[in-house]
């Protein structure tokens, strides 16, 4: 049979790996894998920047309802993505076990982006379209997503082959972030607003989905195929958690990713509301989005390289710290005058995405450097279980964010309008708009280097520089 999933105590009983499962993947392989990022950029960019303001702004929905859209339906990543990776680890085709969900995924995606901006209603029956369009996407995302972030722990093989994946992911997810927060807006103020230019904008950022999990299944992932040779026992959900409870390396790397996409969630969610309502323009998100991803793809080799002369734990530190300076500057932007608010925005973002792309990359490379290393203690193939968990976790932590940030708003009196309407905020929400990115980031940052203090003293991380059980685990017996 083609495709079929083993049961789960079934064992795969083909041979070891060949020789050139045993090189890491060639420059070519790791873009292609990278190229992913930009589907995943897209969907979980484009709904953290505008989707929340779209409900607010176009739609017509309470900013508290608002942030219960953009927040509940991704509650469901908690069951969803760790049981998309346990199917895929259970999985076997000719393909291997990862990419016919990646394909099945990627055609669903799509479709279900377009439905989220195609509302035909307004106020509350909208915010019931939004949601469930919203949930539907996330559970298709998990089918692209979650196997297609298993690449680099099982073709990766070592530290540094994982972090060059790590960089080409994320540096296609800034390129993302930023079509997403450059071109997105522009279509949308291309219609006119309202309605017709989310649905145009929605139209153009689902082919662009389908380009890059084209690349990302057909060149990226070829190797999952030849990997598919370990023991396909996988354990229960139940045990993952144990697992994760017990594993010191995975407890403390899924607390880091956890709390950096928190930040990173806050950050783009504040990024419409600053420059609609704090720098007077809302053309000005254009100039905001390029000064945080421009200094991000080019400060990227640089982190790269001070993990692989430190450790990722030592790289990452420094990172959260550059990006908590960036995030309070931004606290002083409604006390400045207004026609330096640009300039000082501005300065701030760049700042900022100097940390962010650290944040953005070390995390990720860090969980794929854990979950390899578990693999090769254990023998057994749930490199999709625990990172499907790994993404449940960081997803909703990004929606919580957002969903944070939202209440902030409603607390410090931000009102909602539909296009037409006057939509001058008062000082008031203006300071709401600066304090709950500054203060949801600042915290979950300096949280973050307080992690990494305790629990680098005794290499408890997983970011050290050896690769030896990986290697053991793949040298050929003599």
């Amino acid at each position: 049979m083609w495709f079929k999933v083993t049961p789960k105590r079934a064992e795969n009983q083909a041979a070891g790996p060949s020789d050139a499962v045993r090189r890491p993947p060639s420059p070519a392989e790791q873009a292609a894998f990278g190229a992913g990022g930009l589907s995943s950029a897209i969907f979980t960019t484009v709904p953290g920047l505008v989707l929340l303001y779209y409900l607010t702004d176009t739609l017509g929905v309470a900013a508290g309802l608002a942030g219960l859209v953009v927040a509940v339906p991704r509650l469901l990543d908690l069951l969803s993505n760790p049981m998309v990776g346990r199917l895929s680890d259970r999985t076997t085709t000719r393909w291997g076990p990862r990419r016919p969900w990646m394909v099945a995924g990627g055609l669903l995606l799509p479709l279900t982006f377009v439905l989220l901006f195609w509302s035909p209603w307004l106020g509350n029956a909208a915010a019931i379209w939004v949601g469930c369009a919203f949930a539907a996407g996330g559970v298709c995302f998990a089918m692209f997503a979650v196997p297609w972030s298993t690449l680099p722990a099982e073709i990766g093989i070592t530290d540094k082959a994982r972090t060059t994946m790590m960089s080409w992911r994320v540096a296609f997810q800034a390129i993302g972030i930023l079509i997403a927060g450059g071109l997105a807006p522009t279509i949308v103020e291309w219609q006119g607003g309202g309605t017709e230019g989310y649905r145009l904008m929605a139209l153009f950022m689902a082919a662009l989905i389908v380009l890059a999990v084209t690349v990302a299944v057909f060149l990226g992932a070829r190797r999952s195929a030849q990997r598919a040779t370990a023991v396909s026992e996988t354990g229960s959900l139940r045990d993952a958690a144990r697992l994760v409870r017990s594993n010191p390396a995975l407890r403390t790397v899924l607390i880091v990713v956890i709390l950096c996409e928190a930040a990173a969630a806050t950050s783009l969610a504040s990024v419409p509301y600053i420059a609609d309502h704090v720098v007077g323009s809302p053309d000005a998100t254009t100039y905001v989005f390029i000064s945080v991803i421009v200094p991000m793809l080019l400060t990227m080799p640089l982190w790269s390289r001070i993990a692989n002369r430190h450790t990722k734990r030592t790289a990452l530190r420094w990172a959260s710290i550059v990006f908590a300076a960036g995030a309070a500057v931004l606290l002083a932007l409604p006390f400045t005058p207004p026609e330096s608010r640009l300039i000082a925005t501005l300065c701030a973002t760049v700042v900022l995405g100097v940390g962010f792309a650290g944040t953005s990359m070390l995390p990720l490379a860090m969980l794929a450097d854990a979950v390899a290393r578990e693999a090769a203690t254990s023998g057994l193939r749930r490199a999709g279980l625990l990172t499907g968990a790994a993404n449940a976790a960081e997803t909703v932590s990004g929606s919580l964010g957002a969903g944070l940030y939202a209440l902030v708003l409603s607390a410090f009196g931000y009102h909602s309008y539909q296009p037409g309407q006057d939509g001058t905020q008062t000082m008031t929400a203006q300071i709401g708009i600066v304090a709950a990115i500054g203060g949801v980031s600042i915290l979950a940052l300096l949280a973050v280097n307080v992690v990494l203090r305790r629990d680098g003293r005794d290499g408890r991380d997983g970011t050290t520089e050896s690769t030896t059980a990986v290697d053991q685990a793949l040298e050929p017996t003599s």
